[in-house]
């Protein structure tokens, strides 16, 4: 399924809903799809009536955002509330054994998926795509050469998520509260309020002067729920609190999905040809896609003393010849 998923981005520029929605079918109630019955409920929950719609959420009775409730890893009920958290997870599911090459052309797959289907759904791209994984070389440093031959077991673990839709209204704060919901029911550290990312902002002087600082206040501190980590760390969070050794690699969606200055390089479309990681690492970098933890990551993982590589700081670290 994985060569099909990657040869689909190529004629994504022109794709419309209905194209979208019966690709997307056809994903997730794949017949050897051992998660087919999770899949096939966010397919008819969440994204076949999101693409039916225009919006990147459904409506509920009281005009809340629906959500659908599945298992994610290690996270029995996970609440899923929005379409571009309803596409990382069933990208998640797509695969059982992968390389670790293949899991960073998934990556790219789900940062073009996010910015054709926003231009359907008529919202803003999320700004970032990540992804968190078990660490195949215990807890110090892996090199590019263990890395590259992860995947060669019969199964793995990984989880993918957005950012939620840059931009205020829309229901968007209704859907991070979702995410901070399936956040808490897992995470017994308590969230620090106002955000390390709003408390880093307030100190340098960034658009609060006198004002108080609000939770929500997205445009100058993001707030709890809007990252990625809100839908990926709860999906692990006994392995994160245990202390066992996971990755972490976040790329932003613009700079996968433009043209890299100066070349004729979209990073989206050249990186599912590569094989080699070091060349797909090579690209991330000169892309300048590469996007370490924000603060409010770095919390969650050492309130809950978790052990979380960031490899977007590995590879930009990294020599030209890693390997």
């Amino acid at each position: 399924m994985l060569p099909q998923l990657f040869a689909s981005i190529t004629s994504t520029s022109k794709i419309s809903a209905p194209l979208i929605s019966s690709y997307l079918k056809e994903l997730c109630f794949y017949r050897k799809n051992p998660f087919q019955s999770y899949t096939g409920r966010i397919y008819e929950g969440i994204l076949h009536p999101c693409l039916n719609s225009g919006k990147h959420y459904v409506s509920g009775t009281d005009g809340q955002p629906r959500s659908v409730r599945v298992p994610f890893h290690e996270h029995r009920e996970m609440e899923i509330s929005d379409y571009f958290s309803a596409l990382g997870y069933i990208l998640t599911h797509a695969t059982t054994t992968a390389s670790f090459t293949q899991l960073i052309h998934l990556l790219s797959c789900y940062a073009e998926w996010c910015r054709v289907s926003s231009s359907i759904l008529d919202i803003n791209t999320p700004t970032v795509v990540q992804m968190l994984l078990d660490d195949p070389s215990s807890s110090e440093c892996p090199s590019f050469r263990t890395m590259a031959q992860y995947g060669h077991r019969n199964k793995l673990r990984f989880s993918f998520a957005s950012s939620v839709s840059a931009g205020k209204g829309e229901c968007r704060e209704d859907v991070r509260q979702s995410r901070v919901s399936a956040l808490q029911s897992v995470w017994r550290h308590p969230l620090l309020y106002p955000t390390p990312v709003q408390r880093a902002h307030a100190a340098t002087g960034i658009g609060y002067e006198d004002s108080s600082i609000e939770s929500s206040a997205e445009l100058f501190g993001t707030p709890w729920g809007h990252c990625g980590e809100s839908v990926s760390f709860p999906s692990m969070h006994h392995s994160i609190t245990s202390g066992r050794p996971l990755s972490t690699l976040a790329l932003s969606v613009k700079a996968m999905t433009c043209v890299i200055p100066g070349t004729d390089t979209i990073p989206v479309y050249t990186i599912p040809l590569l094989t080699n990681l070091t060349d797909v690492v090579e690209v991330l970098k000169v892309a300048g896609a590469l996007r370490p933890m924000c603060l409010n990551c770095i919390y969650l993982r050492n309130t809950a003393r978790g052990c979380i590589q960031d490899l977007a700081i590995t590879f930009s670290a990294s020599g030209d010849n890693p390997g």
